[in-house]
């Protein structure tokens, strides 16, 4: 082996996510649980020989026209990848360099802080706060670091993850807007969990500055699919296409797309049920002594547990089948609970009020 060739290299390693066998009891991963449109699977059955085998090669992407359809946004602003995630690396291979700085949320997702590893980005750190029923973005700290670091890119994840709160909207026009020389990633991967107020279309007619990014794997239940997409000003999204899949998606995950798009009917149903069934949850933990469930924006809750063994409350929820995650901030472990249909939740529920209760330090 070269060591010169790989010596930058020591030390970093690649990100992954937890490793996962089971199918069931997955309240660790965000996903939806109430599954995609019915649509998406008769779309599936419908597939030809043809639809496998052959590249996509149309001078049109339908799903593009759709989701410009959909939300109102030019087809020429809009740009598709392979799940969030490689939006997030294609923005950052595009717009950063060796020795630049960005600006992420603490507490975030990890993949954030392992692209930038990788890449040799210097990261600074911005905290999401606590208050008294709901965590929130300190865009007074966004904007101080912003000043004093001068990022290259700075990360708005909206809703937050793992707390589950949304930026007011006068906040995140007040960042876009002071920092014009810096990359504004609005990373929208929980979208449609929550009223959504912002005008997009209007924003990137102004802004040259932000881009957003959104996928079909949380709110259209179609995570293994690895569908992304994002929408900037045609300038920025013109840069952008250069990092872009030499192929485009594969044509049988667009179809399926497609036909989530089109069943409003259904995910507006199973909205309204998965936003009651996480209001009731939260309603119940609340009800124990110094738990916290924090109101959430997504389809997940942020809890924080004091006095409590949250490594054992994990543990025995772990052995009766529940998988959660824990997250750290400010030296203090907190649960990230992912939100089910009403079934799960309440079998759920059950095993964790004992296990809180029986984790009492």
């Amino acid at each position: 082996m070269n060591n010169q060739l790989f010596s930058d290299y020591v030390g970093i390693t690649r990100y992954a996510g937890v490793p996962t066998e089971q199918t069931t009891g997955r309240l660790h991963y965000n996903e939806n649980l109430y599954g995609p449109s019915p649509q998406c699977m008769e779309t599936l059955n419908s597939l030809t020989l043809e639809d496998i085998s052959l590249y996509e090669s149309n001078e049109k992407d339908e799903l593009l026209e759709a989701l410009s359809a959909e939300t109102k946004i030019p087809v020429e602003n809009l740009f598709l990848n392979n799940g969030s995630a490689e939006n997030i690396k294609s923005i950052l291979s595009v717009f950063t360099k060796r020795g630049d700085t960005i600006l992420l949320p603490d507490p975030g997702w990890s993949y954030y802080t392992g692209i930038a590893n990788y890449k040799f980005l210097n990261i600074v750190l911005y905290k999401i706060k606590e208050g008294s029923t709901k965590c929130y973005h300190d865009v007074s700290q966004i904007k101080e670091l912003a000043y004093v670091h001068q990022p290259k890119v700075i990360f708005i994840t909206t809703p937050a993850m793992p707390t589950g709160n949304k930026i007011f909207d006068e906040d995140l026009l007040d960042i876009i807007h002071s920092f014009p020389d810096t990359l504004i990633l609005v990373d929208e991967a929980y979208l449609g969990f929550s009223e959504y107020t912002l005008d997009p279309v209007k924003i990137i007619e102004t802004y040259d500055n932000v881009v957003f990014s959104r996928t079909f794997s949380k709110y259209y239940g179609l995570a293994n699919l690895r569908i992304g997409y994002g929408f900037a000003s045609t300038a920025l999204k013109n840069i952008l296409w250069l990092d872009m899949p030499l192929h485009r998606l594969p044509h049988v995950n667009k179809r399926m797309a497609i036909a989530a798009l089109q069943d409003k009917e259904y995910y507006l149903a199973i909205t309204e049920e998965l936003l009651k069934t996480r209001d009731q949850f939260s309603a119940r933990l609340n009800n124990i002594e110094n738990v916290k469930v924090y109101e959430s924006d997504a389809n997940f809750v942020y809890v924080r547990l004091i006095g409590y063994d949250v490594e054992k409350i994990k543990k025995i929820t772990d052995g009766a089948g529940y998988l959660i995650r824990i997250f750290t901030s400010n030296n203090e472990k907190y649960l990230r609970i992912t939100i089910g249909t009403k079934e799960i939740m309440d079998a759920f529920t059950d095993v964790l009020v004992e296990a809180i209760l029986a984790s009492k330090l």
